[in-house]
């Protein structure tokens, strides 16, 4: 057996106070100090005897016969394929400071306690090989993984050479960085020359290492992941593990070609839908558009009608302007007769107007002089006033001044009474008091109503809590009840269906259902809730059709609606197991493939869509996606006339009341090539009546007894606190009433005690009042002479404004008297000019008349000359180009008048009118697109025919090569499947499911684990955990001999079985992982039975670590530990291995 040795981890308080590190032998094919060791340690163990052997027999031995069996030197050297682990070197990764494995080329068996750094060795490989920490499933930094104290790790893998590419094992090395960029990516190098990443993670992919691949690495963090691989992808993952390359690359392709074709198929319909219509709109059109061409050239003359109107209209203006001229020479030859016979009367007016202006001038001028006069007066008539208030205002001051001093007079014997109050308010002191008492007293009071409001809130918060807490028990009693009420109804027992199938889809419901607000339109729930089938008979033919996506899909008939719902159901509510579908298009167009009449004669008698009720939408999105307008239904087994008719017709898929039939055609064979794929119905799940869950009754009604008893026990608990609440205000309302009392007492002593020490103060203000009365009373002769002398100087000066006031009305009256004399020559002036214009009004009337009369000619001249001028350069500008039919027309129009053009325009407006009808303005337009769209649309079918005929082409030769070798592949790991199962009295087979669409294709396990069961598909509903672990072990085995990768890790995979299958399945392990020319293999294990079968090509290494482990790695030797433990059983010594 080769021993295998992994160091304890040392404590970390050692690792960190020693300085230099230290380098670990991990086995016996490690340094020449590392064998000098081991021996020294194997003779110290022997005690000294002669006996080297120990027998073989015996209840006691320690190691498996397989072991003992075979002695040192039997053994056969199996050569390392290439790509396998040689040698992996650690230095502060995780857990070693130092440490190297030397792996064998077959099976490797890493035991060891939980916690000691099994796992570290598979991160190492997965880190050292060029992938990323995403693939352990562990921490997302690299810099995590190194080791506590330490700055940076390193981790050498040593790879088994290949013979053709290289001379020599080539090494690669990856350093990681605690801190810094480097902690995210790490550095590589491969045989010494720097690299990255990628160029590592390449030259990993040469030797067909795929870490990447659950079926070659499966990380302990990452067994349940490859547990819940769908078939689908276990496929994927199963052609990259053990097929070429290139069968990955065709399904990939496959797939691709699939999509596309599923795009031009679509494209296709729609473009052949969208060009029949465009056809039948043309030949509806076609009589419209006749009458439109019609109406089309009666515009067309009216268009150039009115665009050479202006042709006649110049002519017109021509004459017009010239007849204008004319009368306006006329008009001024009369005007000057006029004005010669006028010009002595008007002469005389106009002189008798100029004295009337010279007389104006001087009114104005003396107008303003009066003005001016006016204004003096009138200030010289204010200042008087204001001298006279001034006045007044010193006979009001000595008024006041002699009021002051009465008051001041009879002020003074208050003072003196006050002043004597005062001394003898000051012989008497107040009551003396102590107010730190009185204020610790209140303090007291203070703090005990504070505890009491403190005590007071709690009690309120209690209540109002124990009032919440009633109110969530009632409302839980309240919802229980609607609940069981609801269990009854046919709402609540498709909820509880909803929720059987998937409580993820059924609490989305719930939330639709409460937040329809927020939608613009209609969303409806799964098909299970909105849809029934019509007759229960037919529920199992109508399920079988839906696909489970769509059973549980919801419907939302907007776009918006449909991000609005994705994002809050799988980003807000992180709901996985959802599923959405938009329903935009209406139900009826979704059209049959064939009528039903024809139906009948094939013994069809509907659609499967005929089968169910429900909103119109979701039956659309169910036609969309499940085809359930194209899927016809039987309720009888069909015969074998029909079936060969269905075969040739356009009906691919019909279900009778057992079976579904899906027809499959190959154009490219002929039109009789066609395959049929049969399947027997389940029976309906989810379309059926389900009856009252009366668990889920009981629950609720268990649910409902316990909220009672719950509030029954917060009213007595609300009752005994609102009772503590009640005294506990008495108290606070005594305290209150004391804690007044003694403020108020404080108060008026502390009032009594301040206005006694404020006596003094008072006194001296009384004694200063006094002092300032007497003050007052010396002082007031003095104030009342000044104030009488001021009212003489004032009254001497109204003296002289009033003299001042007579001299300036006086001149005013002079300056009126000149005003008047100037007004009256003005009036006379006036007088004699009316009569000059009354004498001569005649004249001047005729004279305005014939101005008036010039003017306006001269201006119609004028105008005309510029519409004239404008009109010309319209005819100049319409008539340098001229079409054919513009110019027959311009010619018939030569020597009409507007009028004449204005009669054409309106008798073949008429006519217009009459063609009214059959189509507006754009159909015309419409038609002739339409035309050019329908040859578009013809030639893009043809390319879209051509297009799809060589897509299916290049898929059927693609899956011609593809599916063949896919078979022969599967059907080989079924045999090794089936063989494993066989060794342990189980069955099970494995079978690729296959599907029109490339996508769907699938792995499907199938075992059976007792005798009495048949086959089923693997899956966690049917199968125990253990079982699955079973399973799960058994087909990476079978992939053993296919496998390209030169070697595969399974962490932890025996964790999950009982002992009787880990020991079968150890067994077959190790009979697989050790036969020759096979991959090299990891298992790692935190457990191991006894007895388990040995086998001499593998290698096992024991991981130990804990407290008790020796601080230098050379006095740990596990062979001598088992040498001396097998004497301690077989009361002997015996010679171990190395």
């Amino acid at each position: 057996m080769s021993g295998t040795v992994t160091p304890a981890r040392r404590p970390r308080e050692e690792e960190e106070s020693e300085g230099e590190d230290y380098e670990i032998s991990i086995d016996g094919e490690g340094s020449a100090r590392s064998n000098r060791s081991k021996r020294a340690r194997l003779d110290q163990g022997s005690d000294g005897g002669d006996d080297d052997e120990v027998s073989e027999s015996g209840a006691g031995d320690l190691l498996p016969d397989s072991f003992r069996r075979s002695p040192k030197g039997k053994r056969q050297a199996q050569e390392y394929q290439p790509g396998s682990i040689v040698r992996v070197t650690l230095t502060n990764f995780v857990t070693y400071t130092k440490a190297e494995f030397h792996p064998g080329p077959n099976l490797n068996m890493v035991i060891g306690p939980n916690g000691t750094g099994k796992s570290t060795l598979v991160c190492a490989i997965c880190l050292g090989l060029g992938w990323s920490t995403s693939h352990l499933g562990r921490a997302k930094n690299m810099g995590e993984f190194v080791k506590h104290g330490a700055k940076k790790a390193e981790i050498e893998i040593e790879l088994a050479k290949d013979p053709e590419r290289q001379t020599e094992n080539p090494v690669i090395t990856t350093r990681i960085a605690r801190d810094g960029d480097k902690a995210k990516t790490g550095s590589y190098w491969i045989n010494g020359k720097k690299s990255n990443m990628k160029g590592v993670q390449t030259f990993a992919r040469s030797f067909s290492i795929q870490v990447d691949n659950l079926c070659q690495f499966l990380p302990q963090d990452r067994v349940v992941e490859f547990a819940a691989l769908s078939p689908v992808d276990l496929l994927t993952q199963t052609q990259r593990a053990a097929a070429p390359e290139y069968m990955s690359d065709w399904h990939d392709d496959l797939k691709s070609m699939r999509k596309q074709q599923k795009v031009l198929q679509d494209d296709q319909q729609k473009t052949f839908e969208s060009l029949k219509n465009d056809e039948n709109r043309q030949r509806l059109q076609e009589a419209d558009v006749v009458r439109l061409r019609e109406r089309s050239e009666l515009q067309e003359r009216i268009a150039i009608l009115e665009k050479l109107r202006p042709f006649p209209e110049y002519k017109g203006a021509k004459a017009k302007h010239t007849e204008a001229k004319k009368r306006s020479k006329e008009a001024q030859k009369e005007l000057a007769r006029l004005q010669r016979n006028l010009e002595p009367n008007l002469q005389a007016a106009k002189d008798k107007e100029h004295y009337l202006e010279r007389i104006g001038k001087v009114v104005g001028l003396r107008e303003r002089l009066v003005q001016r006069h006016e204004t003096l007066v009138a200030d010289n008539k204010k200042k008087i006033d204001n001298a006279q208030g001034k006045i007044d205002e010193c006979a009001t001051e000595i008024q006041a001044e002699k009021e002051s001093m009465k008051t001041v007079k009879q002020s003074i014997p208050r003072y003196q009474q006050a002043i004597a109050t005062l001394q003898r308010a000051m012989q008497t002191p107040p009551e003396a008091f102590d107010p730190a008492e009185m204020n610790e007293q209140i303090r007291d009071r203070t703090r005990r109503i504070r505890e009491i409001e403190d005590r007071a809130r709690e009690i309120r918060e209690g209540v109002g809590s124990l009032n919440e807490q009633g109110e969530q028990r009632k409302r839980i009693i309240a919802d229980s009840n609607a609940q069981k009420e609801n269990l009854h109804s046919q709402a609540g027992q498709q909820a509880n269906k909803l929720r059987q199938a998937s409580r993820e889809a059924a609490s989305a419901w719930e939330w639709i259902q409460a937040n329809r607000d927020k939608f613009q339109g209609e969303v409806f729930g799964p098909p299970i809730v909105e849809c029934t089938v019509k007759d229960q008979r037919q529920a199992s033919a109508v399920e079988s059709t839906i696909q489970d996506g769509e059973k549980l899909a919801f419907t939302v008939t907007s776009q918006q609606d449909f991000r609005m719902l994705q994002h809050q159901l799988y980003t807000e509510l992180r709901l996985s197991d959802v599923n959405i579908r938009s329903s935009l298009q209406p139900l009826n167009s979704f059209r049959a493939s064939v009528s039903p009449e024809e139906l009948q004669r094939y013994g069809l008698e509907c659609y499967m869509v005929d089968l169910i009720e429900g909103p119109e939408a979701v039956l659309a999105m169910l036609c969309d996606n499940s085809n359930l307008h194209q899927t016809a239904y039987a309720s009888r087994e069909i015969s074998e006339q029909q079936f060969t008719a269905l075969q040739r017709s356009p009906i691919s898929s019909w279900v009778t009341p057992t079976q579904s039939y899906r027809i499959s055609r190959r154009r490219e064979y002929g039109e009789h090539a066609t395959s049929t794929r049969v399947q027997g119905l389940k029976p309906a799940r989810f379309f059926t009546d389900m009856p009252v869950d009366h668990q889920r009754e009981q629950e609720l009604e268990e649910k409902i007894r316990e909220a009672k008893g719950e509030i029954a026990e917060l009213v007595e608990s609300r009752t005994a606190l609102i009772a503590e609440g009640n005294e506990l205000k008495e108290k606070r309302q005594q305290l209150s009433e004391e804690k007044k009392e003694i403020e108020d007492d404080k108060t008026n002593k502390q009032k009594a005690m301040s206005e006694f020490n404020g006596l003094p103060v008072k006194e001296e203000r009384a004694r200063a009042k006094l002092e300032q009365a007497k003050e007052q009373l010396r002082g007031s002769k003095e104030r009342l002479q000044e104030i009488i002398e001021r009212g003489d100087a004032f009254t001497t000066s109204k003296g002289q404004l009033v003299l001042d006031y007579a001299n300036s009305v006086e001149a005013l009256r002079n300056l009126h008297v000149q005003l008047f004399e100037v007004e009256i020559l003005r009036i006379e002036a006036k007088s004699d000019q009316e009569q000059l214009k009354a004498q001569h009004a005649e004249e001047v009337r005729l004279l305005q008349e014939r101005e008036n009369e010039v003017a306006e000619l001269e201006r119609t001249s004028e105008e005309l000359l510029a519409v004239g001028k404008r009109l010309q350069d319209q005819c100049r500008e319409i008539g340098q180009v001229f079409s054919d039919p513009e110019q027959e027309i311009y010619d018939e129009i030569t020597n009409w008048v507007p009028e004449q053009l204005e009669t054409e325009v309106q008798s073949v407006q008429a006519r217009l009118e009459m063609t009214h009808g059959g189509g507006n303005e754009n159909t015309l337009r419409e038609f002739e697109e339409r035309a050019k769209r329908i040859e578009v649309k013809r030639a893009k079918l043809n390319e879209l025919d051509t297009g799809l005929e060589n897509i299916a082409s290049k898929i059927t030769d693609l899956r011609g090569r593809w599916e063949p070798e896919l078979d022969a592949l599967i059907a080989h790991i079924s045999e090794a499947f089936a063989e494993n199962f066989a060794r342990i009295q189980c069955a099970g087979e494995v079978a690729v499911h296959k599907d029109e669409d490339f996508e769907q294709w699938a792995i499907q396990i199938k075992v059976k684990f007792r005798e009495n069961e048949a086959l089923s598909v693997l899956d966690s509903h049917r199968q125990s955990g253990g079982e699955r672990a079973v399973s799960t072990i058994f087909y990476l085995m079978a992939l053993q001999s296919l496998a390209r990768a030169p070697f595969r890790v399974v962490d932890e995979i025996n964790q999950g079985m009982d002992p009787r299958n880990e020991r079968l399945v150890h067994s077959r392990m190790v009979d697989i992982a050790c036969a020759e020319h096979t991959s090299q293999y990891f298992l790692i294990t935190p457990k191991l039975l006894n007895g388990l079968r040995y086998h001499p090509n593998m290698k096992v290494h024991c991981i130990a670590s804990g407290e008790y482990m020796p601080t230098d790695h050379r006095e740990l030797d596990f062979g001598a530990l088992a040498k001396k433990a097998m004497a301690i059983r077989g009361g002997g010594s015996v010679s171990v291995v190395g």
